[in-house]
C-alpha cells in the first residue's frame, strides 16, 4: 500500500470506457483542445498533513492537468496536492 506524504492526495481516476465497455485508445496530451480541465477522482489515501474536510471515499474535483502519475510495476497510481482539489462532489 502507497501512503501519500507532504500534502499529496492518492487518488483514483474513473476508467473511460465507450459504449460497448471497451476502453478507449488514450492519445497523447494535447492532441485535442476539448479535453476538460476538470477531472472528478475519488480520495484513496490522504497525507497526514491534509486537513479536514478531505478524508478517503469522497469524491473530489480537480485540475486535470495537476494530476502526476507514477508506476513502480504494479499499475499507476496517481497523486495530486491538496491545494489542487477544488471541491467535494455530493
Amino acid at each position: 500500500m502507497f501512503t501519500p506524504c507532504n500534502r499529496y492526495v492518492l487518488v483514483e481516476r474513473a476508467r473511460e470506457q465507450d459504449s460497448d465497455g471497451e476502453i478507449l485508445i488514450a492519445l497523447p496530451e494535447g492532441s485535442f483542445r476539448n479535453e476538460s480541465r476538470y477531472e472528478k477522482v475519488q480520495i484513496m489515501a490522504i497525507s497526514a498533513e491534509v486537513r479536514p474536510p478531505l478524508a478517503a471515499g469522497q469524491q473530489v474535483v480537480v485540475l486535470s492537468h495537476m494530476i502526476e502519475e507514477m508506476d513502480f510495476g504494479e499499475g499507476p497510481s496517481y497523486l495530486v496536492l491538496e491545494n489542487h482539489v477544488l471541491g467535494i462532489v455530493g
